[in-house]
């Protein structure tokens, strides 16, 4: 595996395992909760440590089950988990206080990245935002982010408390790139996630197949080396042991830069 850097010099995974189905009947994002730890022992088995999960998704007591039914060895994962307003009420500090600690213990003393999860109005964000810094300067989160957040919101938050977040967690695939969001976030120090990378459609693939050819990779192999290979981390999700062996083996090549362009539809100027 390979690492990003962050921006206060913790390390995560370039790539990672979506679970936003895992534990919850037919593997259905809205289905009831399962507790079937087998997709993580998949994951785990095929080289992947750092997993996503998330509040929304009410999934965080399975990822619990797997690292204490397995006696996973805590240092060896890198987990994020988010919160937002739909969450919980934000202006009962109780309530937030109780939801994040929850986290905390389900992962037995800290968080590794912990995210807003969607941006609400600027003082909701921040609000929230204030908590989260609260458990990061106690050590019980590693790193903060921010998930689908604009540059403006982001700004809010740091012209407010000074604090930039390590990571913004972004849709970035066939359906929208977000070349400029990626740029601007660069700039700033920020690292890009892509959640859903492999969301494509069929003439996506046929065009960047002669590409997956070439290097014997699949079309998604090649399409997360290229997301990776211009700085952004990538969150694929798959319940299928090849898919999921896949899309970890992409650091046995280099893409040329035209070849980064053409996969990731990026016009030179």
């Amino acid at each position: 595996m390979e690492y990003f850097k962050l921006n206060n010099t913790f390390r995560i995974p370039k790539v990672g395992m979506g679970t936003n189905t895992f534990g919850k009947e037919n593997n259905q994002y809205d289905g009831a909760l399962n507790m079937d730890i087998e997709p993580y022992k998949l994951a785990y088995k095929n080289g992947y440590r750092l997993f996503d999960t998330a509040k929304g998704y009410r999934n965080e007591k399975v990822l619990h089950a797997f690292i204490k039914q397995e006696k996973i060895n805590r240092s060896e994962l890198i987990i994020q988990t988010k919160i937002s307003s739909k969450n919980v009420d934000i202006n009962d500090e109780y309530k937030v206080k109780e939801m994040i600690e929850e986290s905390i213990n389900y992962f037995l003393g800290y968080v590794d990245v912990y995210f807003i999860h969607h941006p609400s109005t600027d003082e909701e964000n921040l609000i929230l935002w204030k908590y989260l810094i609260e458990y990061y300067k106690t050590g019980h989160i590693k790193a903060l982010g921010v998930s689908n957040f604009s540059v403006e919101q982001i700004n809010y938050l740091i012209e407010n408390t000074g604090f930039k977040p390590q990571i913004n967690q972004i849709v970035s695939n066939n359906s929208n790139w977000n070349h400029s969001l990626i740029f601007d976030l660069q700039k700033m120090d920020i690292l890009p996630q892509a959640w859903s990378p492999l969301h494509v459609d069929e003439a996506y693939i046929s065009m960047i197949e002669p590409i997956a050819s070439k290097y014997k990779k699949t079309w998604a192999q090649v399409l997360l080396k290229a997301q990776i290979s211009r700085y952004v981390s990538v969150i694929p999700k798959s319940h299928n042991n090849l898919r999921q062996q896949e899309n970890i083996d992409i650091f046995d090549f280099q893409l040329t830069h035209e070849e980064i362009n053409t996969i990731l539809n990026i016009i030179d100027k």
